[in-house]
């Protein structure tokens, strides 16, 4: 069976961004891996360029480990959050971390890509980004789903009264944090068909460079 390797660039284990990466990755019907970003032993970048003869970094971590499952896998799924406007700075450190894989040799290029981007606010935001980085890694990009999501705004226990609330940025001044404006990925039938039809997507792209 194919492999296809998945990156949560989510902090929240099991929570929206996970639920339709997951739905995505089983309408594949192929063999796949998910692995949560904030898991990973991941340094920042340093731009030495040590990289430029091995196309592997030099660093100590978990990276090249992932950069040699990326390598083998038929395809990829990426996962990231908004976070002040912008993919969120795990996710970001992630792609950075990639650039081993394109020093001297394009080593992504024709990778079947495909992503998932959420937040509360500026999904599409994310949506660019990950779809520019598809295009610079030289990957064969077969869809970008975009989902709603939560602000921490309902759990901080403030998010009713503070003045720079997202949830009252988003509901009102006077709303109210109750049960029903909390988002949940299985209840949304819709996205939950997107995310079925995106799977299915990257089953086909699969299947024809077979």
């Amino acid at each position: 069976m194919a492999k296809i390797i998945a990156f949560s660039g989510s902090t929240v284990k099991s929570g929206v961004l996970e639920k339709a990466m997951e739905q995505v990755l089983k309408s594949t019907g192929e063999e796949w891996e998910l692995v949560r970003l904030n898991t990973l032993n991941m340094n920042y970048c340093t731009g030495c360029v040590g990289c430029a003869s091995t196309n592997r970094c030099v660093l100590k971590d978990d990276m090249n480990e992932i950069l040699e499952k990326i390598l083998e896998a038929d395809a990829i799924l990426l996962g990231g959050v908004a976070r002040f406007g912008k993919l969120n700075a795990v996710t970001k450190t992630f792609i950075e971390r990639l650039f081993p894989l394109i020093h001297r040799k394009m080593l992504t290029k024709g990778k079947i890509a495909a992503a998932v981007a959420g937040g509360f606010f500026h999904q599409e935001t994310v949506k660019d980004e990950v779809t520019s980085i598809f295009q610079i890694f030289n990957m064969e990009e077969v869809g970008v789903l975009t989902i709603d999501g939560n602000a921490s705004c309902f759990k901080c226990g403030y998010g009713e009264t503070c003045d720079y609330s997202a949830f009252r940025a988003k509901y009102g001044q006077q709303a109210k944090i109750t049960d029903d404006v909390f988002y949940v990925f299985d209840e949304d039938k819709e996205t939950v068909e997107r995310a079925t039809l995106l799977g299915k997507k990257i089953a086909e792209a699969i299947k024809q460079k077979a």
